[in-house]
């Protein structure tokens, strides 16, 4: 039985820029992204997450990769720039193994493209049985320390991360477990990157965006100061700056119009 199509959220007018969440997050982590103008501003919610049900059954990054071009499809849109923070960069760079003619630029936002090591891909079938047994409290409350490093954000940021569901969240956590090794999807790319890191970032340091800017052909690194793994909702001024500035440099919007909204 075919599953039902993930919700999205459809803002702003402008060249489409679809924004792909972490993990165990939902669309609502790029709130702040929708006051960038000139932009219009596509924010799936992957199964399991956010308003979308959660999967029939296991999920992979090529299924979670197709559930965003489907989006785009449903959405009218043929390229978009696709901004992928933590988990949804790992699904950014499988839909630019897959799916390259839909995407005219990267935006990585605290992620990398190592698979996961033995030790950590067991640690990931751990938590989703603890997930099983226990629900979600435990993989929320391991992260949330991570992801921000001012206090007040944390009540936010939990909030946000409460609204997975169980199924949801183990389904990611075997999916990441079984990643693609994407060093030579980034190598092999021909469009540009912006590469933004917080500088406190415990889960994707600073190093591996450093690394990730080296193996592409034309990619700049954004380090965000007094910013943890969510910089883009932590730092939501520098980020919201940076993003126009980049695009405006190497996005050419004449050349790959958007469609017009579907009503």
């Amino acid at each position: 039985m075919q599953q039902q199509a993930i919700t999205f959220h459809d803002e702003g007018s402008g060249f489409p820029i679809v924004w792909i969440h972490g993990f165990p997050l939902s669309s609502a982590v790029f709130t702040p992204q929708t006051r960038i103008q000139g932009y219009r501003h596509i924010r799936p919610d992957l199964r399991g997450f956010g308003a979308t049900p959660p999967p029939d059954g296991e999920m992979t990054m090529a299924g979670y990769a197709r559930d965003v071009v489907d989006v785009l499809d449903r959405a009218g849109v043929d390229r978009a720039v696709v901004a992928g923070l933590s988990m949804g960069g790992y699904v950014a760079m499988q839909m630019l193994r897959d799916a390259p003619a839909r995407v005219a630029a990267l935006l990585l936002l605290d992620t990398h493209e190592k698979p996961d090591s033995e030790e950590g891909r067991a640690g990931r079938y751990k938590s989703a049985e603890d997930v099983a047994k226990n629900g979600t409290m435990n993989v929320v409350e391991a992260m949330l320390p991570k992801m921000v490093v001012r206090e007040p954000l944390r009540i936010v940021v939990r909030h946000i991360m409460n609204s997975a569901t169980p199924a949801g969240v183990i389904a990611a956590l075997k999916a990441m477990a079984e990643r693609a090794d994407s060093t030579a999807t980034l190598r092999d790319a021909n469009v540009p990157a912006l590469v933004i890191v917080g500088e406190h970032d415990a889960i994707t340091p600073v190093a591996d965006a450093e690394r990730m800017v080296s193996l592409m052909k034309a990619a700049e690194l954004a380090p965000i100061a007094n910013a943890a793994h969510l910089a883009n909702f932590e730092a939501p001024a520098q980020v919201n700056d940076l993003i126009p500035a980049f695009l405006a440099r190497y996005l050419e919007t004449d050349k790959a119009a958007p469609a017009k909204k579907r009503r």
